[in-house]
């Protein structure tokens, strides 16, 4: 009887242990695609918890501002482009994006004077007259303190969703990328006093489908005083 009861017993664990094989689905983890780009790349893979903070220090120097270096287009001459032919300035100058809607990200560069700083909001802005200089805004940059937006988190083809984690994640990188930009570029400066300074940028903004290009707003990436002393 005891014989019976053990067989009976194991044919019972045998069973279950077949079910349980058959209710999981087993991933296998292709080793190239887990290195990624670097340590950052397999957060979720690895199971260890995403700092935003640490990976935007390990990448606003190394990989984020040279890139900007690289690509960043003069903003006179992307307006003028948009305002020619606007599919094929962003088919030239433009990363497409897709969270239902597609929109497009534009990396841009100038060097303008400060006409406006406007701070009756929150979201900060200044009015800016590019060069060459005729006295009337050509664009906006918002300076804070409150930054709105995720333009410099999706202007970068290398930040990708899918290595981060989870949404709330990929918010948060959102907001430590334009956190540092406003304590490398925005806090160093005496918003006060900026009114008819020239400054230079580089920065970002998103354009949607049916967006107005007079709604445009740059989010800075760099932005800084211009020495006038040696002109």
């Amino acid at each position: 009887m005891r014989r019976i009861s053990g067989l009976l017993f194991l044919f019972l664990a045998v069973i279950f242990y077949t079910l349980f094989l058959s209710a999981c689905t087993i991933v296998k983890i292709d080793k190239n695609a887990a290195d990624g780009d670097g340590e950052y790349s397999t957060w979720t893979k690895t199971g260890t918890g995403f700092q935003a903070p640490e990976y935007v220090e390990s990448i606003w120097e190394s990989k984020l501002i040279p890139i900007y270096e690289e690509q960043a287009v003069d903003f006179i001459t992307l307006m003028n482009a948009l305002q020619e032919n606007r599919q094929s300035a962003i088919d030239q100058y433009g990363l497409t994006r897709q969270t239902g809607e597609p929109f497009y990200i534009f990396k841009v560069r100038g060097t303008a004077r400060v006409l406006e700083y406007d701070d009756s909001s929150r979201n900060g802005v200044i009015r800016v007259d590019l060069e060459p200089e005729d006295g009337v805004a050509d664009a906006v940059l918002q300076i804070g303190p409150v930054l709105r937006g995720t333009a410099i988190r999706d202007s970068v083809e290398f930040i990708r969703f899918t290595d981060i984690g989870n949404q709330l994640q990929f918010a948060e990188l959102a907001k430590e990328l334009n956190t540092r930009m406003k304590v490398d570029s925005i806090d160093p400066i005496d918003l006060e006093k900026i009114e008819g300074k020239p400054i230079m940028f580089l920065g970002a903004f998103r354009l949607e489908d049916e967006q107005n290009l007079e709604e445009v707003v740059v989010t800075p990436v760099v932005m800084t005083l211009v020495d006038e002393t040696d002109g």
